[in-house]
């Protein structure tokens, strides 16, 4: 059976988070403030902004650590993520 989480109301939490790929956070500057404006509390990972050396936002450990942190959380009712895609699949 399929579980609808509950709509999201003002007050409530998003997280932010690059599971995959480099972001600069001056590039979501604007979605934060947005969402802020709206009256949402913003979490901002720390892979936004940060760079592993290649194409990657941090190791796949961090990267992995820091998105389960994110779903792990009660307080965040939400989470963004600023970059997806390539790499947020460790192939085995």
């Amino acid at each position: 059976m399929i579980k609808f989480p509950p709509y999201l109301k003002t007050g409530d939490t998003i997280g932010i988070t690059c599971p995959a790929g480099y972001m600069a956070k001056e590039k979501a500057q604007t979605c934060i403030s947005i969402l802020q404006q709206w009256g949402f509390e913003v979490v901002v990972g720390k892979t936004l902004g940060s760079s592993s050396g290649n194409y990657f936002s941090a190791t796949d450990e961090e990267r992995k650590d820091e998105l389960q942190a994110m779903l792990d959380d009660e307080d965040i009712n939400a989470i963004l993520c600023g970059r997806g895609g390539y790499g947020t699949r460790k192939n085995y």
